[in-house]
């Protein structure tokens, strides 16, 4: 009887209520028991822990007054001793393992039973409920973001979810871990276009810019007024509005903290309906953009279109070799020679952290497969970088 009760108890504990409700329209009669019982877990978990207690106190009672009067008092202990282990064992741990395996059929099977019982031992359930409160407190059921993984790992292990998808759930729960500052294009490296030119001056500009929305500064580039859409300021030269300042075109500024998780940034870009935003810092100062590309890639990876990296930044001089700018972005290095360096910042600053130090011209460094040679080193910056891949032992 004790090894059926804990069956029933690991059963229904261990089917997800999305899964009951699955099997509800399976099932109807069974199905919809069962999704009562995951609504309401904790009256028959109680009921049943309240029968499984009391079943096995019963049991060793009525063995322990029947071993003292066939073997005398002397084997008592050493009965109790070996009804332990085997209640431990057939009662509790095998029946429990053999209903988690197979827990939909075992908990169809008792939803009905089980809920008659819990409906019948409401009052006893209800005072073990009153009694215990004091101490456990208010129950508050709650799955955590670990739980979720976790069951999102073994899921992809049992070839129940693809591998990628597996990656990107796991990737949305860590959005609220990573902020704007972390993904954001740094001001010194980011694209502004000056709000007082007129659309003639800044034609040149407009068509090659490499961007299709473009922050607005007036006097410099700390005093963003706006943002303009590449694509109004082509019309705005197609329609011979060259006399127009750029200003004209602009829209407001979305402005974010550097601390903004980027969870709450995206949903402030679909609220405002905005793609592209300013981060400042504390002190009110800009220091870089970020846009919804950006926030996409910490989901699906590096998004690589022609537009992001300039012929003029990286050249390849040979099959497995590039001479390419220090503000080339790592990623893109990754995109050429299929590597995975893991950083998402520049060349020039993924380098500096590397090496610890501003290098002379001629400095090595390696890494994995891949051979950094400075070719130009400014005062402040890596200016230029050959980059060979050692194709030895592949």
């Amino acid at each position: 009887m004790g090894a059926l009760v804990s069956a029933a108890e690991a059963a229904i504990y261990c089917v997800p209520i999305h899964r009951a409700q699955i099997l509800a329209k399976k099932y109807p009669f069974a199905g919809k028991i069962l999704v009562e019982l995951k609504n309401s877990v904790e009256r028959p978990i109680t009921t049943l822990l309240a029968l499984a207690n009391f079943i096995t106190i019963a049991g060793s009672f009525s063995v322990g007054i029947l071993a003292s009067k066939t073997l005398g008092d002397k084997w008592v202990g050493v009965l109790a001793a070996i009804l332990t282990f085997v209640v431990m064992i057939f009662g509790e741990m095998i029946p429990k393992r053999l209903a988690e395996r197979h827990a939909e059929k075992v908990a169809l099977a008792f939803a009905p039973p089980v809920n008659f019982i819990s409906h019948l031992f409401t009052p006893i359930s209800w005072f073990i409920k009153i009694f215990t409160r004091p101490f456990l407190g208010p129950n508050h059921p709650k799955i955590s973001e670990a739980e979720i993984e976790f069951l999102v790992r073994e899921a992809e292990k049992e070839g129940s979810i693809e591998a990628g998808e597996s990656q990107l759930i796991q990737k949305i729960f860590r959005l609220n871990d990573i902020t704007a500052a972390d993904i954001m294009t740094p001001k010194p490296l980011a694209t502004f276009i000056d709000g007082s030119k007129t659309v003639g001056e800044m034609a040149e500009f407009i068509k090659k810019a490499n961007h299709s929305r473009l922050p607005v500064f007036e006097d410099d580039t700390s005093n963003i007024v706006g943002i303009v859409h590449q694509r109004n300021l082509l019309e705005a030269i197609a329609n011979n509005e060259l006399d127009q300042p750029i200003g004209n075109y602009t829209w407001e500024a979305m402005m974010v903290p550097e601390s903004r998780l980027i969870d709450d940034l995206l949903r402030d870009m679909r609220e405002k309906r905005n793609q592209l935003a300013i981060v400042v810092s504390d002190y009110g100062n800009v220091v870089g953009v970020v846009g919804i590309e950006d926030i996409l890639e910490e989901l699906v990876g590096e998004i690589i279109d022609e537009k992001d990296v300039m012929p003029e930044m990286i050249k390849r001089v040979a099959k497995n070799e590039i001479v390419t700018h220090g503000q080339t972005r790592v990623p893109y290095i990754n995109h050429f020679f299929n590597t995975e360096i893991k950083s998402k910042k520049t060349l020039n600053g993924y380098l500096l952290e590397q090496i610890g130090e501003l290098p002379e011209g001629g400095y090595v460094f390696e890494e994995n497969d891949l051979k950094f040679v400075m070719e130009s080193v400014g005062p402040r910056m890596i200016d230029k970088v050959r980059i060979i891949k050692n194709l030895e032992g592949k």
